[in-house]
């Protein structure tokens, strides 16, 4: 009788019986997050966690040595009950991607009131469903590793380990280091020394580590042009925004039907406005502006109309020039390129270190990584004030020695190349006589 026409649970189990376990054990999770809530994080913390993932492992080892000849565990360590759980929580991380996710700190109050918070979808890595599909997968990767001790070995099965293993260290290390994870910020000033940071709670705590930021350095586009609707402040045309970059003195062209001549460029400005008249000077200041002079004609047969704009700063008011009744040109504030901190890190050990922060180039000291985060936009281009991230996180080093041994296990695969027919038979073999 083939699958297809047997019975649900008649001897050998499938995929029909993988499908009901996996979405049995999702169920499970949906039942414990309607009545007890989402996973919190502080219970489990160290050295909590260290003892979950030892009696895990010591479990899974003393089921298999004992009951390795028992049906359930057998199928456990098929394909028949891996891939419905991997399509589970695939399905999981699908929703993951996309509901907004919410800080796993975050409190209830915090949460939209709709079903999807019920759920824990908001904060789907501490919701019950998503961790108990996560062990039960971990579940199967152990008995499937371990029945794979108990057959004779060939070179072919260094890749396997490698792909098992890592996977089993990575998400056992994801989900066991998450209540060790700490997040804090902190804000320095140039030629200020912080050892504090703030937690997502506001209280501040005396860190390990001290930051003195040396300088702060931010690189910008250069300056833009656009046309506005001078009542509403909306960019022309209203279908399709329109916007003019600078590219040098003289250089004409036309923006949202308006001929445009750049006469004129000052990258430090200072602007003096009443309230007729504006006047721009060069002036090499901190806080000045930049400003660009600009020759507009709208009609081919109207005089043309030329002036100063400038985007102001934190000092300076910003200057338009009007074309008509209804519109004007102005200059947004520029965009930012690049912004950098350059630091001298102490440590508790009394180690020193210079280095250079930028965003998406964080350094890496003991076990915290301190990131870019923000600065004093208020100020633009002349912050003398960065904000560092700070993340706490043990376990990282578990969780990339698993994705090393992954990427390890491919490649070592790839090299190998397919199984041999033999190899296919035997593995075909194998699956038939575990289910008998």
């Amino acid at each position: 009788m083939n699958n297809s026409s047997r019975k649900v649970w008649e001897s050998p189990w499938g995929y029909p019986e993988g499908f009901i376990v996996a979405t049995g054990v999702v169920l499970a999770g949906i039942l414990l997050q309607l009545t007890s809530g989402k996973l919190n994080p502080d219970l489990y913390a160290y050295p909590v966690n260290i003892i979950i993932g030892a009696l895990f492992v010591i479990g899974l080892l003393t089921i298999h040595f004992i009951y390795k000849k028992s049906r359930i565990v057998r199928w456990l360590s098929t394909v028949y009950s891996t891939l419905p759980a991997i399509a589970l929580l695939l399905v999981l991380c699908i929703k993951l991607g996309l509901i907004p996710q919410l800080p796993v700190t975050a409190d209830e109050s915090q949460l939209p009131f709709d079903l999807f918070s019920y759920l824990g979808w908001y904060q789907m890595t501490t919701s019950w469903p998503f961790v108990l599909t996560c062990f039960y997968l971990l579940i199967i990767l152990g008995f499937t590793t371990l029945r794979r001790t108990g057959r004779k070995q060939s070179w072919r099965d260094i890749g396997f380990y490698l792909n098992h293993l890592g996977l089993f260290i990575a998400l056992l290390g994801g989900i066991l280091g998450s209540a060790d994870l700490e997040r804090l910020t902190m804000t320095v000033s140039e030629g200020n020394v912080e050892w504090r940071g703030t937690t997502h709670r506001g209280d501040v705590v005396e860190m390990p580590l001290a930051i003195q930021l040396d300088s702060f350095i931010i690189e910008e586009y250069e300056p833009k042009l656009v046309l506005i609707d001078t009542q509403t402040g909306r960019i022309l045309p209203d279908t399709r925004p329109e916007s003019y970059m600078y590219e040098g003195i003289g250089k004409k062209t036309q923006l949202a039907g308006i001929y445009l001549e750049i006469t004129d460029y000052l990258p430090h400005a200072a602007v003096f406005r009443d309230s007729i008249h504006s006047n721009i000077v060069p002036m090499q200041m901190e806080g000045a502006a930049t400003a660009l002079k600009v020759k507009a004609t709208y009609e081919s047969t109207a005089q043309p109309v030329e002036g100063w704009i400038s985007n102001g700063s934190y000092i300076f008011p910003h200057s338009t020039l009007q074309v008509d009744e209804n519109r004007s040109l102005a200059m947004p504030p520029q965009e930012v390129k690049r912004y950098s901190s350059h630091v001298t890190l102490y440590t508790d050990e009394g180690n020193t270190e210079k280095a250079v922060i930028e965003v998406n180039k964080p350094l890496s000291v003991n076990n915290w990584m301190i990131y870019q985060y923000s600065y004093d936009d208020s100020k633009g281009k002349y912050s003398d004030t960065s904000v560092f991230e700070l993340v706490y996180d043990p376990w990282l080093k578990f969780i990339y020695i698993g994705i090393a041994m992954l990427l390890a296990g491919a490649i070592y695969l790839f090299v190998a190349g397919p199984k041999t027919d033999n190899l296919i038979e035997e593995k075909i073999v194998e699956e038939r006589q575990s289910q008998s």
